[in-house]
């Protein structure tokens, strides 16, 4: 399902994405652009100072044509211009002036002159094949490269002028060039993930509310409203909960005043069922941007190995924050599900052994996780899936409650009308003025907790037809019991 621009621009955490393919772009671009750049006007500059060096030298050989290379020798114009290129252009490795057999005249490292050097690639040769081979010979082991102008007097040739320069130069270079634009485009990568984080982190406040609103008009309470805010889809679905809130409760007084028939109470439970099936597809699609989100940060996470004290910081705040909200839509996935009961026939007592079973696995070994489930009945009415996870929550709770460890003991017991699953543990309890609470969405008295278990738990057994009873004293534990009603089976007929 494509979502319309206005709420997929709310779900901006999908940015992260975006935004780190387009700093890779622009780090490979940066890159290519910075070898052509440096390749270029190296061998620029270097052609530019041959010639200026070939032009004094023939200025100098006029003067005293019968002994040229004497004049050279000597010339200050040429030694002059030796000294300032050598200290005013960082890529230029040596410089120098040759007579015909190659022995250097002068030359900017005064250990060679008059010594015969031999030729070396030209700058042709580095300017040569598309910018990754520039590149590769840039990075790959040091090399030194020439541009040549010959000297010549009438057409007689009497040396050379050779400028070298060095790939060892050039990379110093370009890597200062390359360390600079890596910082800008890491800069502005961390700026477009905080602004996503932040886009997500209100787009999470407003849905917490429409699903607390939802939940409420669940439990009944057809007189509550949801904060409209702004003209986006979310907006327009809380005005539409609003007005089917209205229109439940003025329903609700007419039937209790005998004015109405129960065919538009129902009516009305099917448009909320319809709501919850839009709830659950907005749960779905802000699932799949957070998790390319949490991805991403965390392939930059193990790309950026060092990162500084403030930045790894704000790293593990960022992780943090979408692991908050991945949990808040989960939470919101789990209640729009409990709108539709699927139950069957199923064997209770076999269902409860897989779930301590999976809770012993999870706990750790100072965890004793008992199961005492013989009464439990092989064939029982209703949904199993809810009733695993509601079981699931009730063990997780009671084995949180011990981080020191000790004994969890689930039982069952046969009532009058049905059955009871009892969930003990021995840890902290719960004081007697939060006990009201517990069952709230979003309250918890853990650290890090969601808040949302025992409000499933709740709205799993409402759905049974049960109720769920809590027993708690600070010091000595919990007990929480899930009383279920039993179906009888009707026996078949017999022709």
């Amino acid at each position: 399902m494509k979502l319309p621009f206005g709420l997929r621009a709310s779900l901006s955490a999908s940015m992260v994405v975006l935004a780190l393919l387009v700093a890779l772009l622009a780090i490979a671009v940066h890159a290519g652009l910075a070898v052509r750049s440096t390749v270029t006007l190296s061998a620029q500059r270097s052609r530019a100072l041959a010639r200026q060096a070939a032009w004094l030298a023939g200025q100098a050989a006029s003067v005293a044509p019968a002994a040229p290379e004497e004049a050279i020798r000597h010339d200050r114009s040429l030694h002059a211009l030796f000294e300032s290129a050598m200290a005013g252009d960082p890529t230029i490795y040596d410089l120098g002036i040759f007579d015909p057999s190659g022995r250097a005249l002068i030359h900017s490292q005064s250990a060679r002159v008059g010594k015969a050097i031999p030729r070396r690639p030209t700058i042709a040769a580095l300017e040569e094949g598309n910018v990754l081979r520039q590149g590769m010979r840039l990075l790959g082991p040091p090399r030194a490269y020439e541009d040549r102008v010959p000297l010549a007097d009438d057409g007689r040739r009497f040396g050379e002028v050779r400028v070298g320069v060095s790939t060892a130069l050039l990379r110093v270079e370009l890597l200062d060039s390359l360390r600079a634009g890596v910082w800008v485009t890491v800069g502005a990568l961390l700026l477009a993930i905080l602004v996503a984080l932040a886009f997500a982190q209100f787009l999470s406040q407003r849905v917490r509310i429409m699903m607390t609103g939802l939940e409420r008009l669940r439990e009944g309470e057809f007189g509550h409203r949801l904060a409209v805010e702004g003209r986006d889809e979310l907006a327009l679905l809380a005005s539409s909960i609003n007005a089917l809130g209205e229109r439940l409760e003025t329903t609700r007084r007419r039937a209790a005043a005998g004015q109405t028939d129960p065919s538009e109470l129902l009516v009305a439970t099917g448009q909320i069922s319809a709501w919850a099936r839009v709830v659950s597809g907005l749960a779905h699609e802000l699932a799949d941007p957070l998790n390319a989100a949490a991805l991403h940060l965390g392939h930059f996470k193990r790309k950026w190995r060092s990162p500084s004290q403030e930045a790894g910081r704000h790293l593990k705040v960022l992780e943090d924050e979408l692991r908050r909200i991945e949990e808040i839509v989960l939470g919101f996935r789990r209640f729009s599900m409990l709108g539709e009961m699927r139950p069957r026939w199923f064997d209770l007592q076999a269902l409860l052994e897989e779930e301590v079973e999976r809770g012993r696995e999870a706990a750790s070994p100072r965890i004793e996780l008992k199961l005492d489930g013989d009464q439990a009945p092989r064939r029982f009415w209703g949904d199993p899936q809810l009733l695993g996870q509601a079981c699931s929550n009730l063990i997780s709770n009671a084995v949180q409650a011990m981080p020191g460890g000790g004994p969890v003991s689930v039982d069952v017991e046969c009532q009058e009308e049905g059955v009871a699953i009892m969930v003990s543990d021995q840890g902290v309890g719960i004081p007697e003025e939060l006990q009201e609470q517990v069952f709230d969405v979003y309250f918890t008295t853990k650290q890090g907790g969601s808040g949302i278990g025992l409000a499933v738990v709740q709205q799993v057994v409402k759905l049974h037809g049960g109720r769920v009873r809590l027993r708690s004293n600070p010091g000595e534990g919990t007990q929480l019991v899930l009383e279920l009603p039993i179906r009888v089976a009707e026996p078949a007929g017999v022709a």
